[in-house]
């Protein structure tokens, strides 16, 4: 379970990009891409992604995701903590303190 008061930045070795219309997270190092390191991004996400700046808690990107899907809190809370998660375990966001 996430704190709804925590918030989380995006890693600045990760860069998000939009083409043809879908979005994707992409690792940058230091050698080619490795396609397996590459995250496809469904609306949802895409929307989450965008609001882990730092600035925003988890309570206001759920409430955002509210106001933006139609979905009840919990469905959008669950969502959001668990996309944040698979971050996490993925090293591509940190909470910040």
């Amino acid at each position: 379970m996430i704190n709804p008061t925590a918030r989380f930045r995006r890693k600045e070795r990760v860069t998000g990009r939009e083409i043809a219309g879908e979005s994707f997270l992409i690792p940058i190092c230091g050698k080619p891409v490795d396609l397996d390191n590459i995250f496809v991004l469904n609306p949802l996400a895409g929307f989450i992604w965008e609001r882990l700046d730092g600035e925003h808690d988890l309570a206001a990107i759920v409430a955002a995701i509210v106001g933006n899907f139609e979905v009840s809190s919990e469905q959008a809370g669950a969502d959001a903590a668990e996309f944040i998660g698979q971050l996490l375990q993925n090293d591509l966001v940190e909470e910040v303190k």
